[in-house]
């Protein structure tokens, strides 16, 4: 039997990732697969995935935007856009660091290249997104007035925002470099974890913190009227927050927010630094692999 695997060089690692993109049917079937095996036997399947973030955007809105006394007609939207973006990237934290772990059995018994189960992990993940995005649309239907608005605030005395128009379809290009950085993610994390098995671990505890320090149930607008102070320290808890860039780059255009192109700039900087380190990581370890799992 050939082994896939081998070779510690550059040109391995980038056949490795090219193979693995080309056997989408592979990934596309294992990863549905996964969807459908998690509700077996569930009388609605896959429609759970809706309910709950429905659920959990409905409850959190209507309890925050009371809190922070912000208009809930662009208030749930902006939570509910927020909690679904956060759902993709927290899955390509998680389940990508056990990827090549919960393979086990595949990756020593099928000669396929290693990104394959990478993709596996980010395909499910996309699936679940779609299916959190009926709520989107959901929500969209009933404050769609509030959102096409020129001029409408997310919090008392906040920005003024542009409202909905024809950007919205940048919300394509911002998903797919969201989904592209999700599968170095899972290959990355992936690998670190099978030598390291404390890594999942770490990786849940840091992305509770992670939540509450980014903007996804509070506004940004409440930091600049909070800390007016120029320079103040306060004011840098979004903007030195990476995955608050991921986040705004798919949720302004889907709520018709203002869009800064400095969020593009931050995402597509830590993609081409995260590519490298994941190539890096393949072209050391990828032979590995197989038997730390």
């Amino acid at each position: 039997m050939t082994v896939v695997h081998a070779g510690r060089n550059f040109p391995a690692a980038i056949s490795d990732i090219r193979r693995g993109f080309g056997q989408r049917e592979l990934w596309a079937y294992l990863g549905w697969q996964d969807i459908k095996q998690r509700y077996r036997r569930s009388v609605i399947g896959p429609l759970w995935i809706t309910l709950s973030m429905a659920v959990t955007a409905a409850g959190l809105g209507l309890l925050y935007s009371q809190l922070f006394e912000t208009p809930i007609g662009t208030f749930l939207p902006y939570l509910t856009v927020g909690f679904i973006v956060w759902n993709f990237m927290l899955g390509c934290m998680t389940d990508g660091s056990d990827t090549f772990i919960s393979n086990e059995g595949l990756i020593k018994h099928l000669p396929a290249p290693l990104t394959v189960y990478a993709l596996r992990t980010v395909w499910r993940l996309t699936l679940m997104f779609a299916h959190n995005m009926l709520v989107y649309f959901a929500v969209l239907a009933i404050f769609f007035s509030d959102l096409v608005r020129d001029g409408y605030i997310l919090s008392s005395g906040g920005a003024l925002q542009p409202g909905l128009d024809w950007t919205i379809i940048t919300a394509v290009p911002a998903f797919v470099l969201i989904a592209v950085n999700g599968t170095w993610v899972a290959l990355l994390f992936g690998i670190i974890s099978t030598r390291y098995r404390d890594i999942p671990q770490v990786v849940n505890a840091l992305t509770q913190l992670l939540f509450f320090v980014t903007p996804i149930v509070w506004p940004v607008d409440i930091l600049a009227q909070k800390f007016k102070e120029t320079g103040s320290w306060q004011m840098l808890v979004a903007e030195l927050n990476p995955l608050y860039h991921f986040i705004q780059i798919l949720r302004a255009p889907l709520i018709g927010s203002e869009q800064s192109w400095h969020h593009w700039v931050v995402v597509l900087g830590i993609t081409v630094v995260g590519w490298a380190l994941a190539l890096l990581a393949m072209r050391n370890y990828r032979a590995r692999v197989s038997y730390w799992v």
